[in-house]
């Protein structure tokens, strides 16, 4: 709690400081980017010499100790503000959710929404570290205690995503809000959501054409991103998509490749089951699966493990898998599947990486944008609450669980993907409110998961509901929502 609280009141400062340093026009941002957040002025690009004028005016700040004031203003008095300020995504927020008066930030007269709690006074930054660096087109604001880690896959994704987010005049909640119910607005945005990642999936089955007619064919293809990203219904389409180009494309699951229970290190220890990290790359039989790898991307037949998850063992000599034809390739995904280890038994040149994630562009503000990691959660509670019948108390209490392995073994690898599918589709969490908010309203006060509950409840306030029959069958949302045309629930 106090880390987020940190970094809250980091991009409220940082977009406070772009303002007093006089930039043109206002920095717009709070992307997630490994340990930092990315910002950039719409339209322009951000020179070495702006990005220190921004970071000389946030250390006066954090020096001077400035007080952080929450203000209630009247709609009209913040609606003139934010106009005259250029804050274009504050005014569409506002504009669409009207509220008699407006709950803002005040720093050194400065304006922002009150949109997540933060510290009373900048100062509270000097408790941790921060720096300011260059990353044209814009800058990253970051908070990582030793030296930050560039991501420049995630910012190519992003930067990507926001071209067609701006195309459509649709990169803020606001403006999404704005689209109507009544006419066409809604209706063709959907479908540009999809045609968009329709189009991504016809570029990787390209990309792996092209290498076969040039005599280099991809014989595997890694998908892994973190949970509720999509993977099973990207894969499916992936699959249908090189079909479409002439090739047999088959799936192969790798969660039967657990190591057998008196295998399993933990377990050897204390005979304990519960000691066992099935997230853990220990758990896995690696030497199996690259030896099954390398061997189908040779043109040989395997017999892959059947592994039962309620004894811990594998069942039988296992499941007879066919060699591969000369046009055939292998897909498969999990959590360890852009590990080397997975794959350095096969030629470098035959393995094709994807990492999918849903990385929206929605800004709330000019400080803050829609988090990653909540849209996957909104996401994965529908999922438990339609498909496993678990209460939204249930997923929030095993959320941080599901998370702990993401920053060990995906991200880590995610730069070294050949290409990074952004699964988001900016109109999902309009939908998803319509299932997920009376899920959220029934979490009580006695409960552990309550405040993480009236976090959610906060977000999914700021959006309008939409219509959950809104989404094609074929959308990947549908892995989520259900009456999908990949449906397996």
């Amino acid at each position: 709690a106090e880390a987020a609280l940190y970094r809250r009141t980091l991009r409220l400062s940082v977009s406070v400081a772009a303002q007093l340093a006089g930039l043109k026009r206002p920095l717009r941002g709070g992307h997630c980017v490994g340990e930092g957040y990315y910002y950039k002025v719409q339209g322009d690009v951000l020179s070495s010499e702006q990005v220190k004028q921004v970071a000389d005016k946030l250390e006066d700040l954090v020096k001077s100790g400035d007080a952080i004031s929450r203000v209630k203003k009247p709609w009209k008095e913040a609606a003139a503000y934010f106009d005259a300020h250029g804050l274009v995504c504050s005014k569409a927020l506002i504009s669409t959710r009207v509220e008699l008066e407006v709950s803002c930030y005040e720093c050194r007269g400065v304006l922002r929404l009150a949109i997540h709690p933060v510290h009373e006074r900048v100062s509270a930054l000097k408790a941790g570290k921060y720096a300011l660096l260059h990353a044209a087109p814009g800058l990253i604001a970051s908070y990582a205690k030793d030296a930050y880690v560039p991501q420049p896959a995630l910012v190519a994704s992003h930067t990507d995503h926001l071209v067609f987010a701006e195309s459509h005049g649709v990169d803020s909640v606001g403006s999404l809000n704005a689209l109507q119910q009544v006419g066409r607005g809604r209706k063709d945005f959907v479908l540009n959501c999809e045609f968009r990642q329709e189009a991504k999936l016809g570029n990787i089955a390209t990309e792996v054409k092209k290498r076969f007619d040039g005599g280099h064919p991809v014989k595997v293809i890694c998908i892994a991103g973190p949970t509720s990203s999509g993977k099973t219904t990207f894969a499916n389409k992936l699959c249908m998509y090189l079909s479409n180009l002439g090739f047999v494309a088959k799936p192969l699951t790798v969660d039967h490749y657990y190591l057998p229970l008196d295998r399993q290190p933990r377990y050897q220890k204390r005979q304990q089951r519960s000691d066992v990290d099935y997230d853990h790359i220990e758990s896995m039989d690696v030497e199996l699966v690259g030896k099954h790898l390398n061997e189908l991307a040779a043109g040989r037949s395997v017999m892959t493990p059947v592994y039962n998850m309620k004894t811990g063992y594998r069942d039988g000599a296992g499941h007879q898998f066919d060699a591969l034809p000369a046009n055939g390739v292998l897909v498969i995904e999990g959590i360890h599947a852009l590990n080397p280890l997975y794959t350095q038994a096969v030629e470098a040149s035959k393995v094709y990486k994807i990492f999918i994630s849903p990385l929206t562009v929605l800004q709330l503000d000019e400080a803050n944008a829609v988090k990653t990691t909540d849209h996957r959660l909104l996401r994965r509670m529908c999922r438990d609450y339609l498909f496993r019948g678990n209460s939204a108390s249930m997923t929030l209490r095993m959320w941080d669980n599901v998370r702990k392995g993401e920053g060990v073994w995906i991200f880590p690898h995610q730069n070294n993907a050949d290409f990074v599918m952004n699964s988001a589709a900016e109109y999902e969490v309009p939908v998803l409110k319509t299932f997920i908010e009376p899920l959220l309203r029934a979490v009580t006060p006695e409960d552990p998961n309550y405040a993480k509950a009236c976090d959610m409840l906060q977000l999914l306030e700021h959006f309008s509901t939409w219509p959950p029959g809104l989404a094609p069958a074929s959308a990947l949302l549908r892995e989520f929502t259900g009456d999908g045309a990949f449906d397996c629930h």
